[in-house]
């Protein structure tokens, strides 16, 4: 329960006590206090913006405590040097601080605490991209659109509407898993411009400070900075989404076959061509 609702209950309670001697008012302040929580505690964990907001909070507590040490061991060698170019270049810019005066430590030490959150979430975003390759780099999506394919075929060559029915709920279903894909590719790039945002700014932090003439600007790009990747927990469920899509009947009803052989014919074509270009 959050604090601001025990804290509620608690006043009551304590009025509810201190006005005992009107006897039948301190039970109905009670009642409806209880009663309005009651309700409160019913509908507000089922709106769609406290879930969202809870599952977000999940999700930023599960990897604030993944350790760097077995974040950064769990990625490819391309990964990790990546990560460890960016972190010596912060080290770099820390030294350059630590040469200036005395007056401006206090704001420079403010950017340090802000780099190194940019490092957290460069390491995070690393480990995210890791997790699309895997699930992009993978014949499955080929296959699905082979396999929508040749049920749509067989669809149009069947008599019985609930057989018809039945293969298309599956072609329904395949549709929407393929959607899914163009989903992830989407966010994988979205992903892959964050680190390279980052690489960017700390790059340009690292220029700044061999001549520092403003560090209140570098501060202030910092914090943008740090609002947009943020979006890193949004990525996050987002991919758990697109892997794992939730079936509805309302599929079936937009389903257009002819559109869909047009579509999956060709990415199929080009992607047979390109498989007998490599063997020979």
């Amino acid at each position: 329960m959050n604090p601001i609702n025990l804290g509620g209950l608690l006043i009551a309670t304590l009025t509810a006590f201190f006005i005992s001697d009107f006897g039948d008012a301190s039970s109905v302040m009670l009642t409806t206090v209880f009663g309005l929580e009651l309700m409160y505690l019913g509908i507000v964990p089922k709106l769609p913006r406290f879930r969202k907001k809870t599952e977000l909070k999940k999700i930023k507590e599960r990897h604030a405590s993944s350790n760097e040490k077995d974040l950064f061991q769990s990625l490819d060698s391309a990964s990790q040097k990546r990560f460890l170019v960016l972190k010596h270049l912060a080290k770099m810019v820390q030294e350059n601080f630590e040469k200036l005066p005395y007056s401006s430590q206090g704001l420079l030490d403010n950017i340090g605490k802000k780099i190194e959150e940019l490092l957290g979430n460069y390491l995070t975003l690393l480990d995210l991209i890791k997790r699309y390759e895997v699930y992009l780099n993978t014949s499955l999506e080929a296959n699905l659109k082979e396999e929508v394919i040749r049920q749509i075929e067989e669809i149009k060559t069947i008599e019985s509407e609930k057989l018809k029915r039945t293969k298309a709920r599956r072609v329904a279903i395949m549709q929407k898993r393929l959607q899914k894909f163009k989903i992830a590719k989407e966010k994988y790039l979205v992903c892959e411009t964050h680190l390279e945002t980052i690489e960017d700014a700390v790059r340009y932090i690292y220029e700044q400070s061999m001549t520092m003439s403003n560090p209140e600007e570098i501060g202030f790009q910092l914090d943008n900075l740090l609002t947009e990747v943020d979006e890193t927990s949004q990525l996050i469920d987002d991919l758990d989404q697109d892997i794992l899509p939730e079936y509805t009947t309302e599929w079936e009803t937009e389903l257009d076959f002819d559109s869909i052989l047009d579509e999956l014919s060709d990415d199929v074509s080009n992607v047979s061509s390109t498989k007998k270009q490599v063997k020979e």
